[in-house]
């Protein structure tokens, strides 16, 4: 008999709701610490901080924050190197960029940090492969009015761009046991949007050994796909050139590439109290949203 749905529970907007019906798949009760916030401004105590941080995921969530008509739908997921989640900068932030422009998001707070016992990213894999499914499984049965299950796309954030990468090339099959009718809808996103990626290609000087290099697997059925870095990342903007190169080469969906002098990594929107302003990267959400309007995700201006 399968676990209670979670895919029939009602939601209410910006409420998170629990991924999985009892403990993930994969998961070990206890291995990992009491999930904590911190605060990316130094010195910012958390009660008083707009840049949190969470470390230690072990209920993986889906906040939704919904646009009343909105047809399109992007599940966001923060970075970290695997370790924590920029909640902010990377995470609601967005959200409220994607609102304003007319799309629905559903903010996803996937396990970290890795767990030393499953394959490098299985534990994100599991979690955004059911949090496409279960997004699908809204739009399906009228929980999220008016949105259409075949305009779901995936944005990530430095290893939430490594993870929106992976989902990407890893959507044929569920990397964990069907749960309820959420996992039989498609997870493979209709676009994906990967700003600054990290361990992503297996070329120098990322190197990126291959079990964590999602471009070696690109196919021609990759989704439409916007990469954006700058060259002084030290995440190495090699991750967006060689994604790229991999995308062409297998003749994925028409795709975008936008390579900045300047910005370093982490700078999200370039909205937070750390991140100096005024840098040309700064304008990547308005050529995200043009790439968007391409897609037919936003109306043509």
């Amino acid at each position: 008999m399968l676990p209670v749905a979670l895919a029939t529970v009602a939601f209410t907007d910006h409420a998170p709701i629990p991924l999985w019906p009892g403990v993930p798949p994969g998961e070990r009760t206890g291995a990992t610490g009491h999930e904590t916030e911190g605060c990316e401004t130094p010195g910012v105590p958390v009660a008083r901080c707009v840049d949190r941080s969470i470390s230690n995921v072990t209920v993986p969530t889906l906040t939704p924050y919904l646009v009343a008509g909105a047809t399109s739908a992007v599940v966001i997921a923060p970075g970290g190197a695997y370790k924590f989640l920029s909640w902010d900068r990377e995470g609601t932030d967005i959200a409220a960029w994607l609102n304003s422009v007319g799309v629905s998001a559903f903010l996803l707070r996937y396990r970290v940090p890795g767990r030393a016992w499953l394959p490098f990213g299985s534990a994100p894999l599991m979690d955004a492969q059911r949090a496409v499914g279960l997004v699908r499984e809204w739009a399906a049965d009228g929980r999220a009015p008016g949105l259409n299950g075949s305009r779901v796309g995936v944005i990530g954030f430095s290893a939430g761009a490594h993870l929106a990468g992976h989902l990407s090339v890893a959507w044929r099959s569920r990397s964990y046991p069907r749960v309820d009718e959420a996992d039989a809808r498609p997870c493979r996103p209709d676009f994906v949007l990967m700003i600054y990626p990290w361990e992503s290609v297996t070329e120098p000087p990322v190197s990126a050994g291959p079990d964590a290099a999602s471009a070696l697997n690109v196919t021609s059925r990759n989704p439409p796909t916007f990469l954006t870095q700058t060259e002084d990342d030290a995440a190495h903007v090699e991750n967006s050139l060689y994604f790229y190169l991999a995308l062409k080469k297998a003749g994925a969906a028409p795709s975008e590439l936008h390579v900045y002098p300047e910005g370093g990594h982490g700078y999200g929107r370039c909205t937070k109290p750390t991140v100096p302003k005024g840098l040309a990267v700064c304008s990547w959400p308005h050529r995200a949203a043009r790439f968007l309007q391409t897609l037919g995700v936003l109306p043509l201006l």
